[in-house]
């Protein structure tokens, strides 16, 4: 079932939500009201992963889409039936209103359930003090929309609040848990590690940063060319590397001291598995916590030294010999005729 309504207002939504159940037989077993917050240009994207990270989790999902115009004006739109897992309410708002999304959104969430609110795109630094984000204990952010992954990860770390998180942490879930299976596998003190990623790529920078905080050992970042993103995690003990290095978007080859090496899993996660993930978890998450702060203080982010140089060396050295090539080209052309 489809209700639309236009220039309209919370009241009549709620009534109408109301008559729509009615219709159907009632809106039984939505477990939290998910919140998403994005502009009409990721309309269709943002609304597929929201109903396909709520078939995991029935909900009702509230998308709020703002849209051009200076008017004030309000228009809603209500799936709800066996087409749907649970209820999709979407209210496009322009003008006034939508600077007080608050107002409309509060009457339509579910009673005596968790709230979850969720910017795909264009997060605010502060998600806690956000007007939706006052009333919804979970906040989610995508730092790896933004123009500049990195650094919008960096500025969620530096305004992280209880709830807050991030979805570059369930990006990062499979490779934390096989570098947690290769030290159980393999246990012994690590002296160091290193990553090679992508240089723009935000999970990378929340990976360095938990690596540094749970191993307390300098960590290395490397820019490298690969499957894009993460490409390696390197951790050096007294035996030798245990490396998970990745072969294309689905699999990575893993080696610990003392066994062959092996392949595994390692698919990329789209973001509706990424969403689903953070939707298990409904209270704060003290190792995503710990995480984001060590970010915050820039544990795991410089490039080493060494590193720059040696790449500027191989850089000039390229260059010296291409000059050299082209000298001796030049020259060759300029006997020709002597001959």
């Amino acid at each position: 079932m489809i209700v639309t309504l236009n220039d309209t207002t919370a009241g009549k939504i709620v009534s109408a939500l109301i008559e729509a159940h009615r219709g159907i037989g009632g809106s039984s077993a939505l477990v939290h009201t998910l919140i998403t917050i994005c502009d009409s240009a990721h309309y269709d994207s943002v609304l597929a992963d929201a109903v396909e990270a709520a078939r995991e989790h029935p909900a009702r999902v509230l998308m709020v889409v703002h849209t051009r115009g200076r008017s004030s004006k309000l228009d809603a739109e209500i799936q709800a039936g066996e087409t749907t897992p649970g209820d999709v309410i979407v209210l496009r708002m322009s003008g006034e209103i939508a600077a007080h999304p608050d107002s409309v959104v509060l009457p339509l969430l579910l009673p005596d359930s968790p709230v979850i609110a969720w910017w795909p795109h264009n997060a605010p630094d502060d998600m806690a003090e956000d007007p939706i984000g006052r009333f919804a204990p979970r906040r989610i952010s995508d730092s790896a929309s933004a123009p500049d992954p990195c650094a919008a990860l960096r500025r969620r770390a530096e305004h992280m609040a209880p709830g807050d998180s991030d979805l570059c942490w369930a990006r990062i879930t499979r490779w934390r848990a096989l570098a947690a299976a290769a030290l159980d596998q393999h246990p012994g003190l690590v002296h160091s590690a290193r990553v090679e990623a992508d240089p723009h790529n935000g999970p990378t920078s929340l990976l360095t940063a938990w690596l540094a905080e749970r191993l307390g050992v300098p960590v290395e970042r490397f820019d490298a060319d690969g499957p894009g993103g993460i490409v390696s995690l390197s951790l050096t003990t007294a035996a030798g590397d245990i490396e998970i290095r990745r072969t294309d978007g689905r699999s990575a080859v893993y080696r610990i001291p003392g066994e062959p090496a092996r392949g595994v899993a390692l698919e990329r996660r789209s973001i509706a598995e990424a969403m689903a993930e953070e939707l298990r978890r409904l209270d704060p998450d003290p190792v995503q916590g710990e995480a984001m702060e060590a970010l915050a203080k820039g544990l795991g982010q410089k490039r080493p030294a060494h590193a720059t140089k040696a790449r500027a060396d191989e850089e000039q050295e390229q260059s010296s010999e291409d000059t050299g090539r082209a000298h001796e080209e030049d020259a060759d052309k300029t006997e020709e005729p002597a001959r």
